[in-house]
């Protein structure tokens, strides 16, 4: 379910950033304040989220990434609140634990930040069906 354009969001995520730290001349503390500090950069990883399907936010240093299911044709919310479907989705991002690491790692050494987080929602309208956060040690459980 759109996991290249998740995995491809977050890896021109990570390449701005590298463009940035070079250009900033104050020392964030968070990822939030890192990010904001730069507007071309904010308007360049909403792009990318908006052609993904996805919403970026930035808060302290969470990197929050939300896909609202409710957009795809042909997915209600009885079947994406299934024990199955949950249980699909919560596989498929634990499967994914490796790579969100390892932009992680990558993000708190661009930025020069600790503490990086990458939080991933999957969710139906206002309600979030499954959850998972991730730090350069792999999933938080």
């Amino acid at each position: 379910m759109k996991r290249k354009g998740l995995i491809a969001l977050l890896l021109s995520f990570v390449m701005m950033m590298s463009v940035m730290a070079s250009a900033c001349s104050s020392t964030p503390k968070t990822i939030e304040e890192y990010i904001n500090n730069d507007k071309d950069a904010m308007a360049e990883v909403q792009k990318a989220a908006d052609a993904s399907g996805l919403t970026v936010d930035f808060k302290g240093n969470d990197v929050i990434y939300t896909y609202d299911l409710s957009g795809i044709d042909g997915v209600t919310e009885e079947n994406i609140k299934s024990d199955v479907m949950v249980e699909n989705l919560s596989n498929a991002l634990a499967g994914q634990g490796e790579t969100f690491a390892s932009l992680c790692k990558q993000l708190e050494e661009e930025s020069k930040i600790e503490g990086v987080q990458i939080v991933v929602n999957y969710t139906y309208g206002d309600e979030v069906i499954v959850t998972k956060t991730f730090n350069s040690s792999g999933a938080v459980e």
